[in-house]
């Protein structure tokens, strides 16, 4: 298991143990300095002629998001912050179960992509990412 997959699970074994608290004892205040990670469940799959990447990051905008490529690894990061407006000392939040805050996903890509043809739209909160796969050239090799 890879060292972000462990703290993927870490941080959600925490949200859990924080919801199952809440519900025990009720309503509880809880602080907006605490920090927190946004981890944006994601699709990954292949059709014949494309890999495909979906995330939810639902109130997100195209500026939000970085994508980048390096050695056939994938870098999805950004920011999900609290919509409201007002000043911080000012909200108490009682419940909350949305998560905010940083993330950065790394998905291992195959070699055989055509990234210039690369095309992604975010549409409805769902970030689609699609990876046309280059043509397998198969090639004859003579018996000498």
């Amino acid at each position: 298991m890879k060292d972000d997959d462990i703290l993927d699970e870490i941080r959600k074994t925490r949200q859990e143990m924080d919801m199952f608290m809440n519900e025990m004892i009720g309503f509880s205040r809880i602080s907006l300095y605490k920090h927190t990670y946004y981890n944006p469940p994601i699709d990954i799959y292949e059709t014949s002629k494309e890999f495909i990447i979906k995330a939810e990051l639902p109130g997100m905008t195209k500026d939000e998001i970085i994508i980048s490529i390096a050695d056939n690894v994938l870098y999805l990061k950004g920011e999900r912050k609290i919509e409201e407006k007002g000043k911080k000392l000012e909200m108490c939040y009682y419940h909350m179960e949305i998560n905010y805050g940083p993330f950065e996903r790394r998905i291992r890509i195959p070699r055989n992509i055509n990234i210039n043809k690369m095309k992604i739209s975010l549409k409805t909160g769902i970030l689609t990412i699609i990876l046309p796969l280059k043509a397998k050239i198969m090639k004859r090799i003579e018996i000498q």
